[in-house]
């Protein structure tokens, strides 16, 4: 029998019997390899997300509503429109704390409608983030004059405005000349 040679503690020659590789061993071994390998290739891969949305910047891909808790029946904030930018924090269970970036409103939204993609062109036309969250139309004009369905405001200049709060509305168009609905 063959023995190989090790240093106990105290620094002293220790003779044991060296581990001999026998035929059997050997088969048993080549076995446990090859199950292994077909367990690794035989079970499903659980692919990442390729994508992470936490502690990031991100963006909405439809019109969400911003809750105060993460839960579908939780108090609406704000509404957010397609392509608002929002700043991630942690995202658990189908849901993301984030802040608006353009009013700096914490909450909640939903992940599954979140993206990193950075959207090409507002999908609504021309338009705002209001201090609420809530895009706005831009002010308009119409051929006829007639105040188009929505607006809140004729405003000095000849356009007409979509605003939802009486503060700022047409205060790049000269102003206010007439309130359209109270």
């Amino acid at each position: 029998m063959n023995h190989s040679s090790a240093r106990c503690s105290l620094g002293q020659d220790v003779r044991r019997p060296a581990r001999e590789i026998t035929d059997g061993s050997l088969m048993r071994r080549s076995a446990l390899l090859l199950a292994l390998s077909a367990s690794f290739a035989l079970s499903p891969l659980h692919a990442q997300k390729p994508e992470s949305l936490q502690d990031t910047l991100a963006y909405t891909t439809t019109t969400l509503k911003l809750r105060d808790h993460p839960f579908m029946t939780a108090q609406v904030l704000a509404i957010l429109a397609p392509g608002t930018q929002v700043r991630t924090y942690t995202c658990t269970q189908g849901w993301c704390s984030v802040t608006v970036l353009v009013n700096r409103r914490a909450g909640y939204l939903a992940s599954e409608f979140l993206t990193l993609a950075s959207p090409a062109v507002h999908p609504q036309g021309r338009g705002y983030i209001n201090s609420r969250g809530v895009w706005v139309p831009s002010p308009q004009r119409t051929p006829d004059n007639q105040p188009p369905p929505g607006a809140t405001a004729h405003c000095r200049d000849g356009t007409y405005s979509f605003s939802q709060s009486r503060r700022g509305t047409c205060s790049h168009h000269g102003g206010v000349a007439e309130w359209l609905s109270p």
